[in-house]
């Protein structure tokens, strides 16, 4: 009980400290998508997830310890100065909370609890979890931070050159708890899976009342549903998903300052989770930098400092650290690579439409082929490039790769489908029903 609540309430401090930093930015005026008190505590949950990494990086690079007290005092100073400078506005937002719940929601509240009370058995761990993201974890738990020499020494650690957001997390649970308990840490799992599901909710705000309940509920029966019979808990692959759904408000907007913020710092917690994020990062902040600011803006306005310094902040934070350290401990894993052949072009296609049919989708996965309904609408254009260049960045791993490429494929594409399948639902969803309240021409 006190390692669960430890997570719990390390999770809380999180967004709470994150919610009040982010009331440094001036928010959108009242109306625009993503300017909701719901999708602020999303943004505040996932900000107070960058704001942890940067305190265990920092505690890392200054050769401190990690423990209760270190990262404590951190999180204190940060509290503070977010208090001191930090704006105010809860009262407004608490009158913009959600009122309209309905079946989906109820629906997605049922995925979330059948998903915590299986996850906590530890029936749908993943063995990620057992030999790379838990022991990981353990590691930096018992090191008091990460532990370079042991993801160094060759065969101890499976990709060592990962990022390390999800066992920073799990270690200092852990320190807050006094011992490292895998039931209670499967709740990180529970709570991503909530800010999902509030980040599809919320992308699908532009819909009538009925449409926005079906779409959450089929969210939740695809995600939970998958979640439990391919086994996700205890694994980053829901930290690359909650960026891709909770960027579609920014997305979807005429670009602002805020809007730039919120992608920088989504940017930011994908570059933290995974090698994969790092791309994801990279077209998150391409596709918000390349639309124009303004009607008839330049090409120097898109670009200006401010733009580039609110888009690029967070993701240099982390990346450059990563990428550093990695670079000392020579920690790339040195990945098979072979020529792109048409035998191995068809082997990879069928195994991905195998992947398709996989039982633990149930049939979701398909809503990938309504991709390119995303470019149909000028709002939902971003979007679609973000996910297509992230879909074509995993296809052509699997092409030019020199391992068994089917074995590749049916054994890491279903959870590569997991990041992309809550953001094209949503996206498809706006492109074929959003039109009756936000007109647009197709072109």
């Amino acid at each position: 009980m006190t390692a669960a609540l430890s997570v719990l309430a390390l999770a809380s401090i999180l967004t709470f400290l994150g919610t009040r930093i982010n009331s440094l930015t001036a928010p959108g005026p009242p109306g625009l998508p993503g300017d909701t008190a719901l999708q602020r505590l999303i943004l505040g949950g996932i900000t107070g997830l960058v704001l942890f990494h940067f305190l265990a990086t920092l505690l890392d690079l200054s050769g401190l310890r990690w423990s209760v007290g270190s990262l404590g005092i951190g999180l204190a100073i940060a509290l503070a100065l977010a208090r001191r400078f930090g704006g105010r506005g809860a009262e407004g937002e608490r009158r913009r909370f959600p009122s309209d719940l309905g079946w989906g929601d109820e629906t997605a509240l049922l995925s979330l609890a059948v998903f915590a009370l299986i996850a906590l058995t530890l029936w749908a761990t993943t063995p990620d979890f057992v030999f790379h993201w838990g022991i990981k974890g353990h590691r930096f738990f018992l090191a008091g931070g990460v532990d370079y020499p042991y993801l160094a020494r060759s065969g101890d650690a499976i990709h060592p050159d990962y990022p390390n957001l999800l066992p920073e997390l799990y270690a200092a649970s852990a320190l807050a708890a006094g011992r490292f308990d895998p039931p209670a840490l499967m709740l990180w799992s529970v709570v991503f899976f909530a800010l999902l599901l509030a980040a599809v909710r919320e992308a699908l705000r532009g819909l009538d009342r009925w449409e926005r309940q079906a779409g959450i509920a089929l969210a939740a029966a695809a995600l939970g549903a998958f979640a439990i019979g391919h086994r996700m808990a205890g694994g980053a692959d829901w930290l690359p998903a909650l960026a891709l759904a909770a960027a579609i408000p920014a997305l979807s907007r005429p670009p602002d300052a805020t809007g730039d913020l919120q992608i920088g710092v989504l940017a930011a917690l994908a570059a933290a989770a995974k090698v994969e994020g790092v791309m994801l990062a990279g077209l998150l902040c391409l596709a918000q930098l390349v639309r124009r600011p303004a009607l008839g803006a330049t090409l120097r306005h898109r670009l200006g400092i401010g733009r580039l310094l609110r888009l690029g902040t967070l993701p240099a934070l982390v990346i450059l650290p990563w990428w550093i350290q990695v670079q000392k401990y020579h920690l790339f894993s040195v990945m098979s690579t072979a020529g792109l052949t048409a035998e191995r072009t068809r082997t990879a296609l069928a195994a991905v439409l195998d992947v398709l049919s996989f039982s633990a989708w149930h049939g979701f996965s398909y809503v990938i082929v309504l991709l390119p309904l995303l470019f149909l609408r000028r709002s939902t254009r971003p979007l679609a490039w973000v996910l297509s260049g992230q879909l074509a960045f995993y296809l052509w791993i699997y092409l030019v790769s020199g391992f068994d490429t089917r074995l590749y494929v049916l054994t890491s594409f279903p959870r590569l489908l997991f990041h992309l399948v809550p953001a094209v639902g949503a996206g498809a969803m706006l492109a074929m029903l959003a039109r009756r309240r936000d007109p647009e021409p197709a072109g």
